[in-house]
Order: structure tokens, then C-alpha cells, then sequence
């Protein structure tokens, strides 16, 4: 092989020159300090990295190094062989690999095969693991794809910068224990996460991952990356890292995507941060969700990480994707250009509206929707001074069901239900799925006396029912029914207290032995 000395672009490495102390809590400090098992700097990589500093050093030598580690002597053969760096002829030796990759490439993989390959079969009870490496998967992915948007020389650098992101909650793990264990419900949701260590330590686990990689004596741009990684603006970032604290920023915005309970509020923070800092705007940012789902299940393949449920992966991703075509439509609007355009993405907003209404396993309307249903109604009946009935509808027994048949039955049975309420509803009455196996029926207009043969009819069609539940074997599964009525006498002061009142019908109901309705009195409170 030909003697080639190493040339590395100019953002590629910076070493550290005066970095602010990023830990400020002193005691926690001296605990990093003296923590005999914090996650260290790999040695191999840490010679390769000498070795991109050294004038002299060659490709050669840096083939020998990585011939040490026979593991990462395969992955980077595999990875030079495949897709991401198409070539007709194939690599059979490292030396080929190497300088098919590059330096930086080969420097980015043996940091991240080495650092994830000693930290991700740690065990703790209050650190997500699984959910950890999860997320730094998808966050080095999104960090590579925003660097080639931005400029294709911070590309590995990113996606080491966003697999070792969050690299301090490791060390958290470790001499705060308890802090995970307390907050573990947080670590879906960074943000909120970073508060909670922020109060509980003064310090957050991005400083504290900066603080290790300044100890790794890993390159600058990659340190002050980290300590930036939640929020760029709240750190003094010299200029030449300003695009890269703020692409890996943006990296794990689109991370918390797949797993935020809140995906709208998510995907605006990321579409938001990335039109702000980096100027990719919401059609781009559609592009990139999909080239980061992608990226990230071929990461966890090569880094052995288990990425999860890959349907609800991708689930997510065409939610997010549609979000952004319809945020995208609504800009458009705004300027007036859309002609033709414009209707047809109207009805796919229309259809998408309708569809985040929906429960997915029923196909009634769910619990937020409902919500907004009620409110309307309530004010309607109280206006007109219009009578507004609402039933609880709860399946009896089920959890009995569930035990006994698997939740797969379950789930099968709760859909027949949903199909049998609708077809004893009338075509003006609103059916939802409150939560589990109770149903809310909201009927405007609607009287003593039509509710009542609604819920007749409504309970004996349950009793009537039959569910299959395996090879020739059916049950039957019956209803109790709560009802409340606002009008004809019976007045609430808000659809809280009518709601209320149902539910206190419906426990009564089950009280009484199920499988019949039962009407809020007075007397039930």
C-alpha cells in the first residue's frame, strides 16, 4: 500500500484551548473525579486520535493500530463494503477499507464502535439503558443527515457528536444512583429531564458528558457540542463550533420525535430550532425524518442496539412526516400560491385531522376529541336550554377476559363492542373510547326518553352477542351503562360535573350486579 500522510480538514479537529469549566458543582465534581467506574476513553481510539495529529503518521500505521481490535478490524471492513460507500470493487484488507473511508470516517467509527461497545451492556435500575442507546442511535443519525445539509465536512463529526450526546447521564448513573431511579419517567422527554437535574445537582448531564469528553481529550468541536447539545444559546460557543453544537441541538430535537408523548409540540420545537439556526425548512426537515429512521436502523444493526417495535418506528415517522406537509400547506396558504395544490392537500389535512381524532384500536373517537365534543355540546344545551344525555358504557368483567384469553382477544373484543355501539346509536349521537373498556356515548338533544331506548336497545344487543375467542370457543360479554342527563329538571354546572354524575351511575350500575343501566339521582353522591 501506498504511504499516504494525513491531511484532515481544518474542522475536523480542534483541540482544546481554554474550554470553560463545564461542571460548576463542586462536590459533584470531586465525585466524577474520584468515580473509579466512569466510562473511559477507548484505547484504541485514543491512538488513532494521536495519530490524526501527527504530521508524520500515515495510513499504514493507522491500519495497524485498528488491527488490534480484531471486533472493530470487521466492522470497519463491513461498513467500507457497504452502501454508504459504493464502490465496484470490494475492500479485502484494512489497508483498502481505510482509505476508502477516510481518516475522519475511520476516526468516528472507532470512537463510536468502542465507547458504545463497553457502555451498553451496563445494568441499572434508575438509567434506561435500552431507551438510552435507542436514542443515541437516532440522535447520531439525525446529526450526520443535518451535517450533510449544512456542510458535508461536519458529517462525522456530528454523528459522533450525537452518539455521545447524553454520554454524561452514563457517569450520572454511576455517582448520583438515585437521580434516574426519581426521575425515571423524564427520560423520554430531555427537556424536561435537564430540569429535573438541574434542580436536583445545579448541573445538567450534557455539561457532565463535556466534562468526560474533555477528559477523553477528544476534539473540541465534539466537547463544546455535547455542553451544547439541549440548548446552544445557553452557552458562550466560540464561532467555528456554533454549526455544529447547533446541528447535533437540532439532532436530538428529531430524537425526542419517537419518543415524546407530546409528537405536535416535538416536531414544532424541531422544525422551529432547525428553520432558526440552520435555515432547512419544513419541507427539507420532511426528507430528513426519513433518511434518520432509516440511518438509525442500520446504526443499531451495526452497533448491536435494539431499536424497539420497528412498525411504531415508522408509525411515528409517517406521522411526523405528515405533520410537516400539513405545517408545510399551512405557509403555503399564507402566501397565497397553492392553486390547484391547494384542495388536494386540504382534503389530506381534513383526513389526518379525522385520523388523530380516532382510536386507532377502535376507530371511535377518542379521549381528546371527546373532550372538545363535550364542551361544545354542553355549551349548545345550555344556551337552547336543550337537553344533553351522556352514558358511560363500561364491559363487564374484562380484565377477567383479558387473563383468561391473552389481550390479543382482548383487543378483538373491544373492537366488535365499538361496532355494536355504533350500530345501536343513532346517526346524531358521538361515540368514543374513554380509556380501557369504558365507552362514552354523548347524546345532544336527547331526553329521558331517548336515552332510554337507545340503552335498552344498546344492552341487549351485548347480551345477544357472541365473541369468538379461539378454535370453536365464544363467550359472551355483557355491559353496565351510567347515565346522566343535563335538562328536564337536572341541571349541572359544567359538563366536569355531568361527567361526574354518569360515572357515579355507572359505578352504581356495577354495584348492583352489571349488565343493566342505572340513572344519576341525587341520592347517589
Amino acid at each position: 500500500m501506498a504511504t499516504w500522510k494525513l491531511v484532515i480538514h481544518k474542522k475536523q479537529i480542534a483541540m482544546h484551548d481554554r474550554l470553560p469549566s463545564f461542571v460548576a458543582n463542586q462536590a459533584l465534581k470531586t465525585r466524577l473525579d474520584r468515580c473509579q467506574d466512569l466510562p473511559s476513553s477507548p484505547v484504541v481510539a485514543t491512538r488513532i486520535l494521536e495519530l490524526s495529529l501527527d504530521p508524520a503518521a500515515t495510513l499504514n500505521k493507522v491500519a495497524e493500530t485498528v488491527s488490534l481490535d480484531p471486533a472493530l478490524t470487521a466492522k470497519i471492513l463491513r461498513i467500507a463494503n457497504s452502501s454508504l460507500y459504493i464502490c465496484q470493487s470490494k475492500a479485502d484488507n484494512l489497508d483498502e477499507a481505510i482509505t476508502r473511508i477516510g481518516l475522519p470516517g475511520v476516526l468516528t467509527l472507532v470512537l463510536s464502535f468502542s465507547v458504545v461497545s463497553r457502555q451498553q451492556h451496563n445494568s441499572s435500575v434508575g438509567l434506561d439503558y435500552n431507551l438510552f442507546w435507542r436514542r443515541a442511535v437516532v440522535t447520531a443519525a439525525g446529526a450526520r443527515q443535518l451535517g450533510e445539509l449544512v456542510d458535508g465536512a461536519y458529517a462525522e463529526d456530528l454523528y459522533l457528536a450525537g452518539l455521545l450526546q447524553d454520554v454524561g447521564m452514563l457517569a450520572l448513573d454511576r455517582v448520583v444512583p438515585q437521580l434516574y431511579r426519581e426521575h425515571g419517567a423524564l427520560q423520554c422527554d430531555h427537556r424536561q429531564l435537564q430540569g429535573a437535574e438541574q434542580g436536583a445537582l445545579g448541573t445538567d448531564h450534557a455539561a457532565v458528558g463535556a466534562w468526560l469528553l474533555e477528559r477523553w481529550n477528544l476534539p473540541a468541536q465534539l466537547v463544546y457540542a455535547v455542553a451544547a447539545s439541549h440548548d446552544p444559546d445557553a452557552l458562550v460557543v466560540p464561532p467555528q463550533f456554533q454549526t455544529v453544537a447547533q446541528c447535533a441541538a437540532v439532532a436530538g430535537d428529531l430524537a425526542d420525535i419517537y419518543w415524546s408523548e407530546d409528537l405536535h409540540t416535538a416536531l414544532a420545537h424541531a422544525i422551529a430550532r432547525a428553520r432558526d439556526w440552520l435555515g432547512i425548512e419544513r419541507d427539507t426537515l420532511s426528507r430528513v425524518v426519513e433518511a434518520v429512521a432509516e440511518e438509525a436502523r442500520n446504526s443499531a444493526v451495526l452497533f448491536n442496539v435494539d431499536v424497539g417495535d420497528s412498525t411504531l418506528m415508522n408509525s411515528l415517522m409517517e406521522q411526523a412526516k405528515a405533520i410537516l406537509m400539513v405545517r408545510n400547506l399551512q405557509a403555503l396558504q399564507e402566501t397565497a400560491s397553492l392553486n390547484s395544490a391547494t384542495e388536494s392537500l386540504e382534503s389530506r389535512t381534513r383526513e389526518l385531522e379525522e385520523q388523530n381524532r380516532r382510536d386507532p384500536l377502535t376507530g371511535l373517537y377518542n379521549r381528546a376529541y371527546l373532550d372538545v365534543v363535550l364542551e361544545h355540546e354542553f355549551e349548545v344545551a345550555t344556551a337552547h336550554g336543550w337537553p344533553l344525555a351522556l352514558a358511560f358504557v363500561d364491559l363487564d368483567h374484562f380484565k377477567i377476559v383479558n387473563d383468561t384469553y391473552g389481550h390479543q382477544a382482548g383487543d378483538k373484543i373491544l373492537r366488535e363492542a365499538a361496532a355494536l355501539l355504533q350500530q345501536c346509536a343513532r346517526a346524531n349521537d358521538i361515540l368514543a373510547r374513554y380509556g380501557g373498556e369504558e365507552f362514552v356515548l354523548v347524546l345532544p338533544g336527547t331526553g329521558l326518553a331517548g336515552v332510554r331506548l337507545v340503552c335498552e336497545r344498546l344492552l341487549h344487543a351485548f347480551r345477544e352477542a357472541r365473541h369468538s375467542v379461539g378454535d370453536h370457543q365464544e363467550i359472551c360479554v355483557t355491559t353496565s351503562v351510567g347515565i346522566a342527563i343535563f335538562g328536564e329538571g337536572t341541571y349541572f354546572p359544567s359538563i366536569g360535573a355531568l361527567l361526574r354524575a354518569a360515572d357515579r351511575a355507572l359505578y352504581s350500575a356495577k354495584r348492583a350486579g352489571r349488565n343493566r343501566e342505572v340513572y344519576y339521582r341525587a341520592d347517589l353522591d
